[in-house]
């Protein structure tokens, strides 16, 4: 009957686990020079990264999810220079939220060139 016991409790506890498995989301308030602005999601840090997700601000808005826990950081424009933000580390079950506002002068965005993301 123990053995029945440990079992079931450990069918359980990898059942809570998993239902959390690459569950993070990322909401993104992006205010930047016009619509419809391509946004990427790269996973890793820039010089190593890749594309996970792709998605054209609408009203502003932009949404990534589901994503695994990992690091990740968004690369901003339509052009072959993009706007960089700093890489941030997600982890599952939590929903993150960002406002970015894209102007010209200082800040913590950087430019770049896609090729070299």
């Amino acid at each position: 009957m123990k053995a029945v016991k440990a079992i079931t409790l450990a069918a359980l506890t990898v059942g809570s686990s998993l239902s959390h498995a690459c569950d993070a989301e990322f909401n993104i308030t992006l205010q930047t020079f016009g619509e419809g602005v391509l946004v990427e999601l790269r996973s890793s840090e820039p010089g190593k990264s890749r594309v996970v997700k792709s998605a054209r601000s609408s009203g502003g808005l932009v949404q990534f999810a589901p994503l695994c826990s990992g690091s990740y950081f968004l690369a901003i424009g339509d052009d072959q220079s993009v706007s960089v933000t700093p890489v941030r580390h997600f982890e599952n079950g939590v929903a993150y939220s960002s406002r970015i506002t894209l102007q010209r002068g200082a800040g913590n965005v950087s430019h770049k060139s896609r090729n070299s993301l």
